[in-house]
């Protein structure tokens, strides 16, 4: 039985339509590149082709970058996504003194009134002014 080949994560983080874009400008950029090397003719034509064509590649590369994060960024971990979300408390600490909670799969500071406990459930309130720690509560 042939088991389906994982997603690179590079291609997770990006897209397939933001990657093979990329892709096929950089084999192409390589491929002038290359028969510039391998004809030894002065052909300077070639060699200012494969550089454009880098260029491009790294101008789209770095344009989907940014986009994309932003966008992943904006949809899942803006203050008014991350409020009312249910996280584990990874070890339990004093009341008012920060300690780290997973929410969504990611690790936060948080902030809590009451004392916690290793792996208890919390749900966040508020996002604090320097966006990574969470104000968050017990859960009944």
């Amino acid at each position: 039985m042939l088991m389906a080949k994982e997603p690179s994560k590079f291609t997770v983080k990006y897209g397939y339509r933001a990657v093979v874009p990329i892709a096929i400008i950089t084999i192409f950029a390589l491929y002038l590149l290359i028969e510039y090397f391998i004809t030894g003719r002065n052909n300077s034509f070639m060699l200012a082709f494969s550089i454009v064509f880098f260029l491009i590649a790294l101008l789209l590369f770095v344009g989907f970058s940014i986009t994309i994060s932003q966008r992943i960024t904006k949809k899942y971990f803006s203050k008014e996504t991350m409020i009312g979300q249910t996280g584990r408390v990874l070890k339990g600490v004093p009341a008012n003194e920060i300690g780290t909670v997973v929410v969504k799969s990611e690790d936060w500071s948080f902030v809590c009134d009451e004392d916690t406990i290793d792996n208890e459930l919390v749900t966040v309130v508020a996002v604090q002014d320097d966006s990574a720690t969470l104000k968050v509560r017990k859960s009944s």
